[in-house]
């Protein structure tokens, strides 16, 4: 296993889209260092009351980790979308296939290796973001609620990558991206409709479309539950969740749901490991 995770990263930094990740990764990260050290200083100077300072951190601590959530879906995309019909364009995987290895191992092998690069990135980001709103803007977190939304955090990207490595079985590289992707933009946009919805109070019928969304591609869901946990669950997230317009969260997914989300990766690796088994090569 190790073998392949060293392979993943070596196939990782020979794509220039590597680079163009890193190099946006660190521009965000610095523009959004700079963004909270300016509100925070503007709170200091206007005399802003701990609780107003309280809300602007969670705010922050929001927008902060939904545009790391974008970044660390679309590190996953361009990794993954060309996992086996990209080898299978370039003769790679003929070569690699040819080993003794039952095929099942060898799918496996490629999730593990990816799966490793995708936590480690986006658990970069998540530590960076949340490090950056707690030391400039002093909001207080806690190492429970930390590790709870940490945990989640990278859950999101895996959900992700094993539909990513599904749809490779079956789509070319460019479809496949174009699939998973939209799949990702959708659940996203549910995400969102649902917090406008919470001002009128929630349609029942938005409500079982969130729900249906939320079964046919759970990163969203996921995402949310991690904020909810992070922001220190019933205690706090309420406050910064309930009057943020889209960002809003009228309804947080329950740890049944949680469960549901592990029997999805599981029943997408079994398919994954079923299909590449049966492909011709």
């Amino acid at each position: 296993m190790t073998m392949y995770i060293g392979a993943t990263f070596k196939e990782l930094t020979r794509k220039r889209v590597f680079l163009v990740t890193l190099i946006l990764t660190a521009i965000f990260l610095v523009l959004f260092a700079v963004g909270v050290r300016e509100m925070a200083a503007m709170d200091g100077q206007n005399q802003v009351s701990p609780a107003a300072r309280l809300m602007n951190g969670m705010v922050l601590m929001v927008l902060g980790l939904f545009f790391a959530q974008l970044l660390s879906a679309f590190f996953v995309l361009f990794s993954a979308m060309g996992t086996v019909t990209g080898e299978q364009e370039s003769g790679l995987l003929l070569a690699v296939a040819a080993r003794p290895i039952p095929r099942w191992k060898l799918y496996l092998a490629k999730w593990l290796g990816h799966a490793v690069w995708v936590a480690v990135y986006s658990a970069a980001l998540f530590l960076a973001v949340v490090w950056t709103v707690h030391s400039q803007a002093g909001l207080p977190v806690l190492a429970a609620d930390v590790l709870r939304g940490f945990a989640l955090f990278i859950w999101m990207p895996i959900l992700l990558l094993s539909l990513a490595m599904l749809g490779s079985v079956y789509l070319p590289m460019l479809g496949n991206g174009i699939f998973a992707a939209l799949l990702y933009g959708f659940a996203l946009f549910c995400g969102l409709v649902e917090g406008i919805s919470a001002y009128g109070g929630v349609n029942p019928a938005v409500g079982k479309f969130v729900l249906l969304a939320g079964l046919i591609i759970p990163t969203d869901s996921v995402y949310r539950r991690s904020l909810y946990e992070l922001l220190g669950g019933a205690d706090w997230a309420g406050l910064a969740l309930s009057d943020m317009g889209p960002f809003s969260m009228p309804s947080v997914p329950s740890n049944a749901f949680l469960l549901y989300t592990v029997g999805y990766a599981a029943v997408l690796l079994w398919l994954g490991c079923r299909a590449f088994s049966r492909k011709d090569l």
